[in-house]
């Protein structure tokens, strides 16, 4: 009775447009608290733009101390971009521009459920919010992986406006976004593909069990793919762009060290996320039982869960691809948008009012976050040995870790790692398994002499938690290094620059 009596509560709720998109703002302010400003990638994202626009595309890696590594930028349109941005605007305008591109997220995802739901707006609101929360817990930063995400819910609003509006038209949409995708994240590409196999599978008409397909015409899909396929080839590096992904992920070693290729585990929060969030999807499925399961929105939440359960990096999909068909199965607990709403001047002054003190909201809330990220060690570090060095930093060989070294590569350094996992896998660079003996350094199985004798390294930026540091630099051994400055985050992380006697 209860659960009933709340169900026709859930009908008959109809709040205004302007009411219902108020919910967009707490998303928003949560981004924006959980936004960490400049993360370590975007060091050198921003180094290859500056130098794809000095030098033009590199084919040979150049910024590290490692010699004719081969390369491919698999991301050179966002470095580009993040470049320019960073260079006129500063750290201000990268935020803005994350900003843009999560506001842009939340609108596609919104017009994507407003369109399967047929109208409910306050369900697709409410949809839209939980999309958006769940990519700000975990995703949002300043990545390629902001423009995935525009790219692929636009891709899915494009596919469900063709089956829905049966017209062709919508479809040329399709090879303009692979063109885009390749470019802007080309390891991301294929999963253009396996987003569309579940819309090949439902054109052919069917009911089996609990699952059907309501059919539509398969070959503007077929055509629509091959297209796509070609447009992939139309960027710097041809058919390496298209293959990067095969030779860049599932490296055992790169699944141990680099936290989002692990899978969830249960006991932290974002595994919990993980979990929580597809068995919440599941149920909706599960309890929904007088509707008909559509195939094409269960194999997507099918194929999503398993990238999910792989790799946190994949629950990103799961997040893209599974939760916006909701829509479909709950639209029957929700009204159509009616359109009568208040107009009052009071309402207007009061809604108007609400606008001005959310936008405030988010730049004092980036404010103390900038403030805080100041102090990082990792930019007044780079800061420091900057004004410290007097010859050619060029020709200078720095010890850093996965996590420190682009920094460093922004002030013109060459340093032994960064956070680009996959150029120093020897199926990439075809020269040395560098990321292996980094495992093996950092796990103790190599001998740290022979490691800083191989590669003389002038300088070492190393942490507490690094096996240099716990096993060598803190002890007596270290006759070779001697202290030039360190940084203490948080009263607890200590971080030092050493320098060659």
């Amino acid at each position: 009775m209860k659960k009933k009596k709340f169900i026709n509560k859930l009908k008959n709720y109809r709040p205004a447009k302007q009411i219902a998109f108020l919910y967009f703002f707490i998303v928003i302010i949560v981004m924006v608290v959980r936004y960490c400003t400049l993360d370590n990638d975007f060091w050198f994202l921003a180094n290859t733009g500056k130098y794809i626009l000095n030098n033009g595309f590199p084919r040979i890696e150049p910024f590290t101390i490692h010699n004719n590594f081969s390369f491919v930028v698999q991301q050179w349109l966002t470095d580009v971009i993040f470049y320019y941005t960073y260079l006129i605007f500063g750290e201000i305008g990268m935020f803005i521009l994350i900003l843009l591109l999560f506001i842009l997220i939340l609108y596609i995802a919104y017009k994507l459920c407003l369109l399967i739901s047929e109208g409910r707006v306050y369900l697709s609101v409410i949809l839209s919010c939980i999309i958006g929360f769940l990519y700000s817990l975990i995703f949002v930063r300043t990545r390629p992986q902001m423009f995935d995400f525009v790219i692929l819910l636009t891709y899915l609003y494009f596919l469900e406006l063709y089956i829905r509006k049966k017209n062709v038209k919508y479809l040329f949409v399709l090879p303009i976004l692979s063109f885009l995708l390749i470019n802007f994240h080309s390891s991301t590409w294929f999963m253009l593909f396996a987003f569309l196999i579940p819309y090949i599978i439902g054109a052919f008409k069917f009911k089996f069990l609990c699952f059907e397909s309501e059919g539509y015409d398969l070959k503007p899909l077929l055509i629509a793919m091959v297209a796509m396929f070609l447009m992939g080839f139309i960027n710097p590096y041809g058919k390496d762009a298209i293959t990067y992904l095969f030779t860049s992920y599932n490296n055992s070693y790169i699944n141990i060290l680099v936290n989002e290729m692990r899978p969830p585990v249960i006991r932290d929060i974002s595994g919990m996320t993980v979990y929580l969030s597809i068995f919440l999807v599941l149920f909706c499925y599960i309890a929904n039982k007088k509707k008909l399961i559509n195939t094409r929105y269960f194999l997507l939440f099918l194929g999503t869960t398993t990238l999910a359960l792989s790799s946190i990096k994949g629950y990103s999909f799961f997040i893209t691809a599974s939760i916006f068909s909701l829509a479909d199965y709950l639209k029957d607990f929700f009204t159509v948008y009616d359109k009568r709403f208040e107009k009052s001047f009071k309402f207007n002054f009061h809604y108007i009012l609400c606008v001005c003190i959310f936008i405030s909201s988010i730049f004092c809330i980036y404010k103390i976050n900038y403030i805080d990220s100041d102090k990082a060690f990792i930019v007044n570090s780079a800061k420091y040995l900057d004004n410290y060095v007097k010859e050619d930093k060029s020709k200078l060989k720095i010890y850093t870790s996965y996590d420190n070294g682009a920094i460093f590569e922004y002030f013109g350094f060459k340093t032994y790692m960064d956070a680009r996992a996959e150029v120093f896998l020897k199926a990439n660079n075809k020269k040395s398994d560098v990321f292996k003996e980094y495992y093996n350094l950092q796990n103790g199985y190599l001998d740290i002499d022979k490691f800083l004798n191989k590669y003389q390294f002038d300088y070492l930026v190393i942490y507490q938690g690094d096996y240099l540091y716990n096993y060598y630099l803190n002890t007596d051994k270290n006759k070779n290094y001697k202290k030039i400055y360190k940084e203490t985050i948080r009263s607890k992380y200590n971080y030092y620059l050493y320098e060659r006697v």
